[in-house]
């Protein structure tokens, strides 16, 4: 489960009921892996709509990503 608060918003994971507060591109990439896209797909919409660096972009994302899949959030990486 997931809302939008302010530019960012907060994921609860229903089964430990943990709570994960992200920023706008944070919540951004959790709504476009909610959406199916790729992580290339994900990585190029981020630079796009927050003109950030693609290495940092790459980055952050891969650290959330492993984030939400330990957390079980996400069945694994969206490579392709």
């Amino acid at each position: 489960m997931s809302n939008r608060l302010g530019d960012g918003g907060v994921v609860v994971n229903l089964r430990t009921n943990r709570i994960f507060e992200l920023n706008a591109t944070g919540m951004r990439a959790w709504e476009l892996i909610g959406e199916g896209h790729t992580r290339d797909e994900i990585e190029r919409r981020l630079e796009d709509e927050f003109e950030v660096e693609p290495a940092r972009v790459r980055a952050e994302l891969a650290t959330l990503i492993a984030d939400f899949a330990r957390e079980g959030l996400v069945d694994a990486d969206p490579d392709g």
